[in-house]
């Protein structure tokens, strides 16, 4: 997983016009398109250096998912935070925009539009001496039922295009294939965002290629997530898979299980819960009894869902 953010194109004021001048039509185009903020993971910080392991593990997904979510979509939200360059009666157009990070590209995000509600999108970069040569790095398209923001949407990231395009990576980036999103923004007033992450990549320390994170996130600030991981992970000659589902309130108190779904240690399951300062409060681990700890009546209530 990269841990920092992608930000490949900077784009600079004097390359478009300045900000603000949007028509009604045009933010609709632009809500076709998510943003990191809208697909954002939430729970609770904490300084605690003894939170309980799987909370600390839950926190490490979510920061894992929002990281990713703000390289790709941040991306985006550099681009379209200018007026699109074209305007046509079902498209939208914003570039090509010169990367000013990286000399001799750029960039060119496309929003269509085929019905009153449904959206697709494409951003593709070029190397600015070949401007007719676009590499599709994102793809994605939206149903806008519910309204602006609200509906189904999917994305499609292809990292290895870059990477075969020769677009200068940094190198936790290049080890990324392809990443797929899946949405369904707020139908309701108080239903949960959920969304589904597939990560492909190639191996990376702890032999992981896949990962998947599912996640629903209420109102109020509780939510839950599930992330499933499949590599050579535990120490034997088989591939596993690896599931941990966590659930919160919004004061951060929660609970999650670890299970070793296939592979080495098939059948293994951690359960533990956490207080609102990410102490533990229970812990059953069989395989490490020394560490069990409470009982479960000591785990808060799961949110409804």
């Amino acid at each position: 997983m990269t841990s920092k953010a992608l930000l490949l194109v900077s784009v600079a004021a004097s390359v478009v016009a300045a900000c603000g001048n949007y028509s009604n039509e045009d933010l609709e185009f632009m809500a076709a398109v998510p943003s990191s903020s809208q697909l954002a993971v939430v729970l609770p910080a904490t300084t605690n250096q003894n939170q309980a392991e799987l909370a600390a593990d839950t926190h490490n997904g979510i920061g894992q998912v929002n990281s990713l979510l703000d390289d790709v979509l941040g991306l985006i939200d550099t681009v379209r935070s200018y007026e699109p360059t074209t305007r046509k009666t079902n498209e939208r157009i914003w570039g090509p925009f010169p990367d000013s990070n990286n000399p001799g590209w750029q960039w060119q995000l496309d929003v269509t539009r085929s019905d009153a509600t449904t959206f697709g999108y494409v951003l593709e970069v070029a190397k600015s001496a070949t401007p007719d040569d676009w590499v599709q790095f994102l793809s994605g398209s939206f149903d806008a039922a519910g309204g602006a923001k609200q509906g189904n949407g999917m994305v499609t990231v292809f990292f290895s295009n870059l990477a075969n395009a020769g677009f200068p990576i940094d190198p936790q980036t290049a080890k990324l294939t392809s990443l797929m999103i899946n949405y369904q923004n707020y139908q309701t007033p108080g239903s949960p965002v959920s969304a589904t992450l597939v990560i492909q990549q190639l191996p990376d320390t702890n032999g992981v290629t896949s990962l998947t994170f599912t996640y629903e996130i209420l109102a109020d600030g509780s939510g839950e997530i599930g992330f499933t991981l499949v590599g050579n992970i535990v120490p034997g000659p088989n591939i596993e898979t690896l599931t941990i589902n966590a659930q919160w309130l919004a004061s951060g108190a929660g609970m999650a299980t670890l299970a070793v779904v296939s592979g080495d240690g098939a059948g293994l399951t951690q359960v533990e819960c956490w207080d609102a300062s990410f102490d533990p409060t229970y812990n059953s681990k069989p395989w490490m009894t020394n560490e069990n700890v409470g009982d479960p009546t000591q785990c808060p209530a799961a949110p409804t869902f």
